[in-house]
């Protein structure tokens, strides 16, 4: 699967662009600690983000945290959030907030639906596809694939991303380690509740 993230295709339509460019935005950051190409642009974002509302606020916050970031400091951060020793922080797959342990059964119902689909993980990428990276990733494009229909996406959010990641991104934004990933987790947590009310609107 492709990056959509800030470089989403300009004939998409522009409210699926930006929702399809924060999911894999999310995706990126959860697989690996921005680099200064990504910061420089959160800053751009977050400074001409409006004010007023939860996922405004968001990205201010966020982009606020990525002026201030450094590169040693994120990786440390990523390192203690994520992975540490003999595990990080938080644990963020599907599998282990749905049933408790690694590669379980929503991995195999994942894979079944993005079979379906016909949505492959990315050759090299060393995370199973309940990765929450990936699945933001997988999100990132279903979204702007003109195959996929809007019941597709519903059904794919619902089952796997609203049935868990906002309680991740809540524990994100309570690691202890987190600095720049609590921005991070706050804008991931305003962004599912977002999508939320989309698909529900939608119905």
């Amino acid at each position: 699967m492709s990056e959509q993230a800030f470089d989403t295709a300009t004939e998409t339509d522009p409210v699926d662009a930006l929702r399809a460019g924060t999911w894999s935005l999310l995706g990126r950051l959860l697989m690996a600690p921005p680099d200064a190409g990504t910061l420089g642009r959160l800053v751009e974002v977050g400074s001409a983000g409006p004010a007023g509302d939860t996922i405004g606020e968001a990205w201010q916050r966020l982009g606020e945290a990525a002026r201030t970031a450094r590169d040693d400091a994120l990786r440390r951060e990523y390192q203690d959030v994520f992975i540490g020793v003999g595990g990080g922080e938080v644990t963020p797959y599907a599998s282990w907030y749905l049933r408790g342990m690694l590669a379980d059964r929503p991995l195999i119902e994942l894979r079944d639906d993005l079979a379906e689909l016909g949505i492959e993980m990315g050759e090299g990428c060393s995370e199973t596809e309940d990765h929450a990276g990936a699945i933001c990733e997988t999100m990132a494009f279903v979204i702007v694939d003109e195959d996929v229909d809007l019941d597709w996406q519903r059904d794919l959010f619902r089952r796997h991303v609203d049935s868990w990641m906002g309680r991740l991104f809540e524990d994100i934004g309570k690691a202890p380690s987190a600095d720049f990933y609590r921005a991070v987790a706050a804008l991931g947590e305003a962004f599912v509740a977002l999508e939320r009310r989309v698909y529900a609107m939608s119905a």
